[in-house]
Formats: C-alpha cells, structure tokens, sequence
C-alpha cells in the first residue's frame, strides 16, 4: 500500500487566499494520495472550515498551529521564526515523516508531482536553482560567504519548492546549521540564505518546471540560464509544472498593478476559492517595477506569452 504523499507550507491567517489557491490546484492536479500540512497561526475556525472545503479525494488539507512558545529558544531578534518554519518543520515539526515536500503559499501547482516525489536524492534536498541569485558569492545582495569560507561559485537554491529527505535531514543536521547562520548574520533573504550557506551548493538540481520564478521570465535578469542545461528554462517556461509568484519587479497578482503573465490564472483561482478577495498595494513596490521597465530590465522571454491562456483543469 502507497503512502501519502507529504506536502507542507506555511501560512498565516492573513494569507488564507494564497493557501486557498494553493489548495484548489493540489486538488484539481494530483493523481496520487496527497497530505498537505499548512503551519501557521491565528486561522479562525471559518477560514479552516473553507479551506477543507477544496479538499478532493485524493488531497487532503491539515490546518496546524505552531506553538511558538515551545521553540522559543530557537528564536531570535535576528529573523522571524514564522518566515523559517520551511527549515524548522523537518526537526521540530515532521518527526514522524521521512520525506516531504515543502512548497510556498504563494504559487500555483499546474501538474502531478509524481516525478518530483519519487525523484532519487543522493543528498537531502532537491531543488530548482535560483533563476535570478544562481550563485551563492553573486554580488546583487550581500552575502558573508567569505566569512565563511564558502564556495561562491557553488549553485544557489531557490526554496520555494523543495523534496526533502527528512532522515537524511535531521541525520546532517541541517536545521542547526541553519540556525547557526540565522543568528549570526543578518541575511538578505533569511531562511533562503541560510539554507544554501548550510548545503554550500550540495543539493540535487530539480528540473525548472518544478519551481517557474518570475526571473526565468526576464531575459536581462535570470542568471540560472548559465547553470541550467539548453532548453530547460523554455520548456519550463512553455510546461510549468509550478509557478511562483515571489517578489519581482513583474509583481504579484494580488497586488495591483501586477504585470505577470500568469496573473489571470492566479486570479482565477482566487475567485473561485474566494470570491471576496480584493488587490491589495505596494506603492514601493510599484515604482520599482516602473523603474526596472523604463531600464529595460524586465523584457520577457517571448515563450512567457504562452502563460497568459493557462488553465488548470
């Protein structure tokens, strides 16, 4: 008999709409038993109600708060413990598991995930390399990788989505590495850099159809184009099995004046989880974005055209 497959997340009450879309496309996608765990705090007893309301027979949705108090000695001023639980939960929080996959609230899944799952890991975590970072010493954002005698050329994980050998995790201890980084710098991108400081480029590469970030997008912009093989960030351009919706100059399809080609599709399945669900705004945010577009900085990769028509289902 198959075991479920395992997906965790992490979300609050304020993002209930992200994991809602989240939940809609596992549901709508997966062929095979799926368990997703969301861990997050102040979800009231309504919204977790109209989450499992999209569960299917084949996934099913597990709301968990995270009793903070209990890990207060892991915390610190130095980053926020809810924004970590991605490197948290394979210690503290999925003990009993031996493999999982962690996925962030804000995408979309497009396909089954078989491949991904069943993927063989010669070390704990396979990933998608960073489409914009790429290297660990890049220089766009500050890095102590010196300090720590890091390989800077080593390849940069983007951990939006991860398969996750927990054994293998917890055996290499990898969340107190992490910590270890968390609290004696302050990094950038926090729990991301952390990681990729742990791993020091030891990871398994993932096909980038398992993670599409908004900079596989931009042809100016991604730096993955040097590490991925020819052809694979157009095929996972043109057959995405996940797309990411992080932080970009493209914007994020909740938030006005959002210019990714795949916004409708998110948007779509927004309304259908929650009809209510209004754009929200970054001023900063925008501006950024005009800028960037004025510089010419976010041409797209003519193939992107083909994500405006997506739909799942």
């Amino acid at each position: 008999m198959k075991t479920k497959r395992l997906i965790y997340t992490a979300a609050d009450t304020n993002y209930f709409t992200q994991a809602a879309v989240l939940v809609k496309s596992l549901a709508i996608t997966q062929l095979e038993s799926t368990h997703l765990i969301v861990f997050g705090n102040g979800w009231t007893a309504s919204q977790i109600k109209s989450l499992l309301t999209f569960q299917s027979e084949l996934v099913t949705v597990d709301v968990r708060a995270v009793e903070v108090a209990e890990l207060s000695g892991i915390n610190s001023p130095g980053f926020p413990l809810a924004t970590s639980y991605n490197i948290i939960a394979p210690k503290f929080l999925l003990q009993d598991y031996s493999r999982a996959i962690y996925v962030d609230a804000d995408t979309v899944i497009l396909d089954d995930l078989k491949e991904a799952w069943n993927k063989v890991l010669t070390t704990p975590v396979s990933a998608v390399i960073d489409a914009h970072v790429g290297f660990i010493g890049f220089p766009s954002m500050w890095r102590p990788w010196q300090e720590e005698n890091l390989n800077p050329s080593a390849p940069y994980l983007n951990t939006g989505f991860m398969v996750i050998d927990l054994d293998g995790w917890r055996r290499e201890q990898i969340t107190e590495k992490c910590l270890y980084f968390l609290n004696k710098y302050s990094l950038p991108c926090v729990d991301q850099d952390a990681l990729n400081f742990a791993l020091n480029g030891e990871f398994d590469h993932l096909h980038p159809r398992f993670n599409l970030m908004p900079f596989h997008l931009m042809t100016k912009l991604r730096t993955a184009v040097v590490l991925e093989p020819p052809g694979e960030i157009a095929q996972a351009i043109s057959s995405p099995a996940m797309i990411h919706f992080h932080r970009s100059f493209l914007g994020k399809p909740w938030v006005r004046g959002c210019s990714h080609p795949a916004m409708k599709l998110w948007q779509d399945l927004a309304t259908q989880v929650d009809p209510k669900w209004r754009h929200g705004n970054d001023l900063t945010g925008f501006i950024k974005s005009v800028v960037a577009k004025r510089a010419g900085m976010t041409v797209l990769d003519p193939v992107s055209d083909s994500l405006r028509k997506l739909k799942i289902g």
